[in-house]
Formats: C-alpha cells, sequence, structure tokens
C-alpha cells in the first residue's frame, strides 16, 4: 500500500481483507478493514509493491468465491487516453467489436446492447472471453443525467465516467468534455 506521501507501507498489505472497495485512478483499494471468517462478503485486494500487477478476490464468510479483477487479464489504467492513442476498433458485426493495440493485439472484445438507435451498454470481455468490465451509455436526450460513459468492473463499482458533447449529425458522442477516475 502506498502513504499520502507516496512510499510503500510495511504493513502486511497482501493479507488484509475489506467490507467494500473503491477504486481511484484505475487501482482498487480496500475499504473497512474486516475479518474475514465473520462477513458475508469481503474483499481482498492483492498487488505486488509496484502495482504492475494488481487484483481483486472476493470471499464469502472468508471462503475463496471469485476473482472480480486481474490486472493480468486487463488492466484498466491502460485506459487513459495517452495510452490508447494507436488502439483501432474493428467490427466483427453490428453489435461485436475487437480492440487492437498498435502492435495488432487483440487487447479485448466489446459486445453491445441497443435501445432503438442508442447504444445503452457494453459488456468487455478479455481475448479469452473472460468478463472484465461493463460499460453504462448515457444521454440527455434519454433524460439521463449527461451524455457519457460510466465503466464498471464486473462487481458493479464504478472505474471512471467520461462525459462528451454529443455529435449534432449523428447524434453519436463525440469530443471528450470530461473524464474522472476518482468518482467513488
Amino acid at each position: 500500500m502506498v502513504s499520502e506521501e507516496g512510499t510503500f507501507l510495511t504493513e502486511d498489505f497482501m493479507s488484509n481483507y475489506y467490507a467494500d472497495y473503491k477504486w481511484k485512478n484505475g487501482i482498487p483499494y480496500g475499504v473497512a478493514p474486516c475479518d474475514a471468517s465473520e462477513a458475508a462478503i469481503s474483499y481482498k485486494v492483492i498487488s505486488d509493491p509496484y502495482y504492475k500487477r494488481i487484483s481483486i478476490e472476493c470471499y464469502e464468510k472468508g471462503h475463496f468465491n471469485r476473482i472480480i479483477y486481474d490486472s493480468a487479464l486487463f488492466d484498466f489504467r491502460q485506459l487513459r487516453a495517452n495510452q490508447q492513442t494507436a488502439w483501432e476498433k474493428k467490427s466483427v458485426s453490428p453489435h461485436v467489436s475487437h480492440i487492437h493495440n498498435q502492435d495488432d493485439r487483440l487487447v479485448f472484445i466489446e459486445e453491445y446492447v441497443f435501445a432503438d438507435k442508442y447504444c445503452r451498454r457494453c459488456d468487455i470481455r478479455s481475448p479469452h472471453g473472460v468478463p472484465i468490465a461493463t460499460q453504462q451509455m448515457f444521454y440527455t436526450a434519454l433524460k439521463d443525467p449527461f451524455d457519457g460513459v460510466i465503466l464498471y468492473d464486473i462487481n458493479n463499482h464504478a472505474v471512471i465516467k467520461k462525459s462528451y458533447e454529443l455529435d449534432k449529425d449523428t447524434g453519436e458522442f463525440g469530443e471528450l468534455q470530461s473524464e474522472s477516475w476518482d468518482i467513488c
């Protein structure tokens, strides 16, 4: 764990269980340490000391249930605008796209869910088919509070929020207006 000063804490950060977790800058942090054997649901945030690989495990009454996030499958920090400038979206069907990086490697698969002409949700899977996240799309034309996207991990915790200006001709998202990595 990193202190507020940016130094690594020497406490046993790899074995703490938490009642919940939150996302900040694409990194999960445990909230409210708890006794996993007594909690109905608890989480364990596991990382190497330099945060190169991070995962979140879910436990029920102290017993492993599932992996919620593993940066080895996809690292949310790659979604920063400067990280994805060379990414290419290749349409496979009207409802599925493949996202490739600058080396033409498949980064993830997007599957879209439409309501009328609006894309309302995008389910994101690893190239192996493992669920990674879901993007929920919002449109003021549909009486939503803003035009944009919120990315949720597979446990429905918000990771990032992006607001866009709508293209007047197509009704699709245009220029990025704001990006918030700390929306907890």
